[in-house]
């Protein structure tokens, strides 16, 4: 036992003091943070730079045209303060494409004169990767186009605000003694799917750290010396163990770090109580994938081979990530329920039913009691495999092989 913690804390001290550690524990976090808001906080800015719009209408609607344009230049403004739009007034169509083909326009706009009918209008503009530019003038043209509607049927527009006035339609959550807290449908479901992110992170950061450790250890031939000192099953646990506890450091600060935001915020759809729970699933999940790793580390000789095949692993348990949306909106569902005991997918799966909080204490107990077996099952399997491979050079493993050693 002594020789496995000398392994265990040689791998923790050795990795944890790494550039690619620090860099991942204490940057990535922001980085991400960054990454999901910094494009919301640009896109509520308001733009730089004035765009000319060319307008083709007919003078029949003239008059409505001509308050168009002074509402745009009322309300739609530069940083500067000054009107966002300069419109130009097009007689057809012709002239408008031409003009914004020669770059003297920005886009047009070809309002007809049954627009008060049918409300079609259309915008041509090179470029309409900028939604904010016809959104904006979409929105103030059908604001007054609603306004002259009822004008031209006699309707009071001062009663319009007052009669569309929407309902106020409050959300609470209900814990399990039935108290009810103000909810928040957006973190409902970012919040599970944040944790998600986090718990598959750390699990294959790790997992990827002990499948390269045993690559470059075989390659160099360091651990024929290792194994001087030390059996093959004490290696691997030493491994395992080792790198699980710097998986779970990193988890740890990321999941203080979630958790201090989300209640900043005000955000409360997972409580520092739930933390143990989230500690289970990171140790029977990462135990699960390391074991994976641990033997798989014993069949390549290089990093590359290595990396195409725990690929296909990683698409596997990516699988809950891909259609999260669709077990976050639905976790009572059969499917989501009964992807809960796959052992591959129930970490990942469980996490997103505890962020939710539709979970059972019974369901949490009986899926950790699954991992567990499984875990000591995989560990049993990947233990033969590792005392039998570990020192095989230069030979391609095959499926027989590997079936021959797990049945020794």
């Amino acid at each position: 036992m002594s020789q496995i913690w000398k392994i265990v804390k040689w791998e923790f001290m050795n990795r944890v003091k790494t550039k690619l550690f620090l860099i991942t524990t204490f940057l990535l976090p922001f980085f991400m943070g960054a990454m999901m808001y910094l494009p919301t906080i640009l896109m509520d800015l308001e733009p730089e730079d004035e765009t000319s719009i060319g307008l083709v209408y007919d003078d029949e609607i003239g008059l409505l045209m001509e308050r168009f344009e002074q509402q745009c230049d009322l309300s739609l403004l530069l940083q500067n303060g000054e009107p966002q739009f300069s419109f130009t007034r097009m007689f057809n169509e012709k002239e408008a494409l031409d003009s914004v083909l020669s770059q003297q326009l920005d886009g047009y706009m070809v309002v007809p004169t049954t627009v008060l009918d049918t409300g079609q209008v259309r915008y041509f503009s090179q470029s309409l990767s900028n939604i904010k530019i016809y959104t904006s003038l979409r929105r103030t043209l059908n604001q007054l186009v609603i306004q002259q509607r009822m004008l031209d049927q006699n309707i009071d527009i001062s009663l319009v605000g007052e009669l569309s006035r929407k309902i106020e339609f409050d959300t609470y959550e209900l814990d399990e003694l039935g108290e009810a807290s103000e909810g928040d449908e957006l973190s409902s479901f970012l919040i599970p799917y944040l944790f998600l992110m986090i718990l598959f992170a750390t699990i294959f950061m790790s997992g990827q750290l002990l499948l390269r450790s045993v690559i470059e250890e075989r390659t160099s031939r360091t651990i024929e010396i290792l194994l001087s000192s030390v059996t093959p099953d004490e290696l691997m646990r030493g491994k395992i163990l080792g790198l699980g506890a710097l998986g779970m450091t990193q988890m740890v600060f990321y999941l203080i770090l979630g958790l201090s935001a989300t209640h900043y915020k005000g955000w409360a759809a997972i409580e520092f109580s739930q933390i143990p729970t989230f500690m289970i699933y990171f140790t029977t999940g990462y135990l699960f994938y390391a074991s994976i790793f641990a033997a798989m580390g014993t069949f390549f000789t290089s990093e590359q081979e290595a990396q195409q095949s725990s690929g296909v692993i990683s698409i596997i348990a990516m699988l809950p990530i891909i259609f999260a949306s669709y077990f976050i909106t639905n976790p009572g569902s059969s499917f989501t329920i009964l992807s809960s005991y796959i052992p591959p997918l129930t970490p990942f799966m469980m996490i997103i039913r505890v962020g939710t909080g539709t979970v059972e204490l019974s369901e949490i107990l009986y899926t950790t009691f699954l991992m567990i077996i499984s875990c000591v099952v995989l560990l049993k399997l990947s233990g033969k495999i590792f005392r039998t491979a570990i020192l095989l050079y230069g030979k391609k493993v095959t499926l027989k092989e590997i079936i021959k050693w797990t049945r020794a």
